[in-house]
């Protein structure tokens, strides 16, 4: 049997890294075989690439686009190759925070032409895609409230630099992670993201469980 990839997506703050605390509890539950890893940074590699990405510097230096998109797609190549593609042949459910259309959104909207980020898809991903993507949608403005928060609450917490982003930046990632969705809605669910996290939790495993039955991971 096959593996099963399912990918999270939102903009900063949506409650992504909550929900996945949930589902792996559920899976844990059901003894199903999982792993659960993230973009960038899902390697050790990675990590120092999330690092160089994500992390503001002193000397107020930015990363051009390109090298910043090309940064994020090596750190995809690297974790494609030693994470995802053997958890995948090895019959494991994956469950990763970001992926390809975090790029194709954030990325997107500063300049980044449809026609490149299909170029790169096809050299990094080739004919890999989500099984599932769950959008957890929600209003910028107040998630931009919710990370400022945590963020307060965190001093020593260093990877702000989109976070730091004008409120427009962010409905601008929002609305194109919906013209995403609009474009693939067998693969992408839009999960709203302004209840509870526990009633979010509950759509979120009502959409998940089906499917992964479907795909042969009993639910027992």
């Amino acid at each position: 049997m096959s593996g099963f990839l399912i990918t999270l997506e939102g903009i900063e703050g949506s409650g992504k890294t909550t929900q996945l605390d949930f589902l792996t509890d559920q899976l844990s539950k059901f003894g199903l075989p999982y792993i659960c890893s993230k973009e960038p940074g899902g390697t050790d590699l990675g990590k120092e690439l999330r690092s160089l990405l994500l992390t503001p510097r002193t000397s107020g230096e930015k990363w051009c686009l390109d090298a910043e998109l090309l940064l994020f797609y090596a750190d995809r190549a690297q974790h494609l190759e030693t994470v995802v593609r053997p958890a995948l042949r090895s019959g494991q459910i994956i469950l990763l925070d970001r992926f390809e259309d975090s790029t194709r959104a954030y990325q997107g909207i500063q300049g980044v032409s449809e026609k490149t980020l299909d170029t790169l898809r096809q050299i990094v991903l080739k004919d890999l895609r989500p099984d599932l993507t769950l959008l957890f949608d929600a209003d910028p403005e107040k998630m931009l409230i919710r990370v400022n928060s945590r963020n307060r609450e965190k001093p020593d917490f260093a990877e702000t630099r989109f976070d730091r982003e004008e409120l427009c930046f962010h409905r601008n990632v929002r609305e194109r992670f919906l013209e995403i969705a609009s474009r693939e809605p067998e693969r992408i669910c839009v999960i709203p993201a302004d209840e509870s996290p526990e009633s979010i939790a509950g759509n979120v495993w009502s959409l998940i469980a089906p499917k992964l039955n479907a795909a042969g991971f009993l639910l027992r």
